[in-house]
């Protein structure tokens, strides 16, 4: 059973805490083994060393007592009396001097004792009787080499000075013609001085090498689980912006493993998912273009009837009544109201049964004057300065005289509602890309928030007060019918710009 944190952990992570062990953890035990055995190799080099130093020390001492008990046994045959007293004693002096200043390591000495345990040479004790001596454990050593006579001994000793009892080695070998034994030693520590130096430049080196090598590693793999994960950050990326509605969000396919496979098979569904709502955005149209159909035709019939009476009678009313009059108001208001609900019928059988448009060769830039001098006396335009900017070197289009005029004047007096406290409005032609022309209509009004312009277009939305919704949404559908586009771009407090582009010569249209 996996923990719930680690559940919870990103796919890197779990690389990482998964991977870093299999790396780290073959090279500590490579680190740590090999520093072990490096150590006791070093141990057991220094420990050889030492040990024959002491052979080699004790084997001078050997061949100095040797050699001076040769030389006194040919020099005594040679001379007598108080001659070979004084040989005797100025030879042996000198002797012991050799040997007592000969050091071994630090603290180490050479020393020589009978076989009744009396020093007979030493640094200090000289002619002291050390066969009762003990070691910090109690064992009488001196006894011990004194019965063996010849061999290595390992014994705890401490000095006045030290704190703690310290491991002693001596190497002891007998001397027969004197009945000597002489006695080489020094203490562990002293040998052991360099072989802890390098037990401790071998312990920071494998730290050293650890950190070094576990921060590569540590790199390496999250490198390498960049690499993996990137892949699958990227998918979710891209999964994410579909769930939000962004259906032209695509992943990346490189190479041709999994991932690639998969991210092909998710384009590939997230194609086929946009053509299904596609085609269901266009049903629920044709569904709703059929319903307003029906619902237009029952409206024009039930509805423009009663409202040609009322506008009848209140036109009527209106001639009979002065201004001055209080009800004159009032009917001044039914006719305005009529009006608009006879312009909502007119909307709904423009929208549910616009034309197939008629098309002429038409001077775009005539048309266009002919709107502007005929929209210009509107009361939506009051306070609004219109400019024009032509470019007399377009060819005729192909289009609907109508249904444009339409078009052009429900842009401009939406431009004018934007504008109620005064404004400009530029209306321009210019040539479009690949054989096409463009109507340009630019205004500095209060813009169209970002949230809304994804809706102007849909039937019925309006920001109006007594809008119907509908302006758009005809305009869009005659310049489709146009085989056109239309495209609006607007900021808050900025101003709106809609750009309407039409083909020169689209097959099938002239």
């Amino acid at each position: 059973m996996m923990s719930p944190l680690f559940e919870r952990m990103k796919l890197r992570s779990k690389l990482l805490l998964l991977v870093l062990p299999l790396v780290i953890v073959p090279i500590v035990v490579v680190a740590l083994v090999t520093g072990f055995i490096a150590n006791q190799q070093a141990y057991l080099g220094v420990t050889q060393t030492s040990k024959d130093d002491l052979q080699h020390m004790a084997d001078f001492t050997i061949d100095l007592l040797r050699s001076y008990d040769q030389q006194f046994q040919d020099y005594r045959q040679s001379i007598t009396g108080n001659l070979e007293t004084e040989f005797h004693s100025d030879s042996f002096a000198a002797l012991k001097a050799k040997i007592k200043n000969k050091r071994v390591g630090k603290t180490g000495y050479i020393y020589c004792i009978d076989r009744k345990g009396v020093l007979q040479i030493h640094p200090e004790a000289e002619g002291k009787d050390i066969s009762d001596a003990r070691d910090s454990n109690g064992h009488l050593f001196i006894r011990e080499m004194i019965a063996k006579k010849t061999g290595w001994i390992r014994y705890p000793w401490q000095n006045a000075t030290d704190s703690e009892p310290r491991m002693k080695i001596v190497r002891y070998e007998y001397f027969p013609p004197w009945d000597w034994i002489v006695a080489v030693g020094s203490y562990e520590d002293e040998f052991y001085h360099e072989a802890n130096l390098i037990k401790s430049r071998i312990f920071w080196s494998t730290i050293v090498l650890l950190v070094l090598v576990g921060c590569l590693a540590t790199l390496l793999v999250f490198y390498v689980s960049n690499l993996a994960t990137r892949p699958i950050s990227h998918m979710i990326e891209v999964i994410r912006q579909i769930r939000k509605g962004d259906m032209d969000a695509r992943m990346t396919v490189s190479g041709s493993n999994e991932l690639a496979e998969m991210a092909g098979a998710f384009n590939q569904m997230t194609e086929i998912i946009k053509r299904n709502q596609e085609m269901e955005a266009s049903l629920a149209q044709q569904g709703k273009m059929a319903s307003l159909g029906v619902l237009s035709s029952g409206v024009a019939h039930e509805i423009n009837n009663p409202l040609g009476v009322i506008l009848g009678y209140a036109g009527y009313l209106e001639g009979k009544l002065s201004e001055d009059d209080p009800h004159y108001k009032y009917i001044h208001e039914i006719k305005r109201e009529s009006k608009r609900c006879k312009k909502i019928v007119q909307d709904l059988l423009s929208y549910a049964r616009t034309p197939r448009p008629t098309l002429a060769l038409t001077n775009l830039n005539e048309l266009l004057t002919e709107i502007v001098e005929f929209s210009s006396n509107h009361t939506d335009m009051r306070g609004v300065t219109i400019r024009t900017s032509f470019d007399n070197t377009l060819p005729n289009v192909p289009l609907d005289g109508d249904q444009l005029r339409q078009v052009a004047i429900n842009l401009i007096l939406n431009a004018g509602g934007a504008m109620p406290d005064g404004g400009e409005l530029l209306i321009a032609t210019t040539p479009g890309p690949e054989q096409t022309v463009r109507a340009i209509f630019r205004d500095t009004g209060s813009g169209i928030p970002p949230e809304n312009l994804e809706k102007i277009f849909e039937p019925f939305y309006t920001t109006k007060a007594r809008g119907t919704g509908l302006g758009l949404a005809i305009t869009r559908q005659i310049i489709e019918m146009h085989h056109g586009e239309i495209d609006i771009e607007s900021e808050s407090g900025h101003g709106t710009t809609v750009t309407l582009t039409l083909p020169i010569d689209h097959e099938g249209l002239v």
